[in-house]
């Protein structure tokens, strides 16, 4: 069933919930948001407001763990002046999250508020070099924060568990008849490089500092300001190192190295420190798209509970992620090649190939 009003939460119960004052003018959803709802709330204050409903649709035990911690961080990212949507806290407890009744039937709903941003989506393609900068910058900011989990156990690891059980993917797509089953079979030597990159990368707990975590074009708007970072529901521990590659590939949409290259140098300029890139630094990120393609395989097997549409919505994505996954690993495994005439102007190399800041001599700036 599709997402209606008479199972979208009753707007004026968020209000409520966060005191926030004024009447509702209307609560419209917003298309295209794939894991969690979204809407756009007015009030007779001329105020709007983004509100999201919260699904956890991997089923995770742990979800409202992981979603608390993400939302500390989220507060310290917003305090040192990210540009990104205004978060709105419960002022009940503090948290990010309310129970709140539906329009119709069925249980409360969780969902959390920030004040509504107007701007522009960008299309899965390369994004503008300045935006590409300017997210380089910002990844930068977040890195220097230098904040540490406060459990780590919270989140997840690196891990191959995808890979191997690809074989039992393979199997239930040929099972469903689904038309891209035969292309899932022959993508698996690609799969296998991933997790042998994952397994060469290792899990480096004491590298890691809290970041955003899905920098890419799906999670940024373009206001009249600028560049905007949204969707921190999932900020979790990172490699610096790696989540930069990852961002820069992801703004590159895997074609337009000048752009990948942007990044980097937005990143240097920020402030960030920067060493040599190795293809296993986009093996861990590589990993966690394969975690969302099997998801949507066994949505569109039926292995996972899913409405009709949500079905259908996931057999098309897989079909489209196959499509572009052998390519992005043979460009991943050259990552080295591809980073290494990235011009890095502002500091000067150390003999572990991180960049010194001209008026230190420290890495970084």
């Amino acid at each position: 069933m599709h997402a209606g009003a008479d199972t979208a939460p009753n707007p004026s119960a968020v209000l409520a919930a966060f005191r926030v004052p004024g009447r509702v003018v209307d609560m419209v959803a917003v298309p295209n948001a794939w894991s969690n709802r979204v809407y756009r709330l007015t009030t007779d204050r001329h105020q709007r407001f983004a509100v999201k409903e919260l699904r956890n649709p991997w089923g995770d035990p742990g979800w409202r763990d992981w979603l608390d911690a993400a939302w500390d961080y989220e507060q310290r990212a917003f305090e040192a002046g990210v540009r990104m949507p205004e978060p709105i806290p419960n002022p009940t407890d503090g948290g990010c999250l309310a129970w709140v009744e539906r329009k119709g039937e069925g249980a409360p709903a969780p969902v959390r508020m920030h004040v509504w941003v107007d701007g522009g989506t960008l299309q899965h393609e390369p994004v503008p070099l300045a935006v590409a900068r300017w997210a380089g910058q910002t990844l930068a900011i977040l890195h220097q924060l230098g904040v540490k989990p406060a459990n780590r156990a919270v989140f997840p690891t690196p891990n191959t568990d995808v890979a191997d059980r690809w074989s039992e993917l393979v199997q239930s797509a040929y099972a469903a008849r689904l038309p891209w089953a035969r292309r899932l079979d022959e993508v698996e030597p690609a799969v296998q490089t991933i997790a042998d990159l994952v397994r060469s990368a290792g899990h480096q707990p004491g590298r890691e500092v809290m970041s955003h975590g899905d920098i890419d074009q799906k999670n940024l708007l373009i206001s009249p300001d600028g560049p905007v970072l949204c969707d921190w529901d999932v900020a979790a521990p990172v490699v610096p190192q790696r989540e930069l590659t990852d961002a820069a590939m992801s703004l590159a949409d895997w074609e337009r190295l000048d752009v990948a290259h942007e990044v980097v140098r937005g990143y240097v300029a920020g402030g960030g420190e920067y060493a040599s890139i190795r293809a296993a630094d986009l093996g861990p990120s590589m990993m966690s798209g394969l975690d969302w393609l099997a998801f949507n395989v066994d949505r569109a097997t039926g292995r996972r509970p899913a409405a009709a549409h949500e079905a259908a919505l996931s057999a098309q994505l897989v079909s489209d992620l196959l499509e572009r996954l052998p390519a992005h690993v043979e460009l991943a495994v050259r990552a080295e090649e591809v980073f290494a005439p990235v011009p890095v102007t502002g500091g000067t190399a150390s003999s572990d190939g991180r960049r010194r800041c001209p008026r230190t001599g420290r890495p970084g700036c």
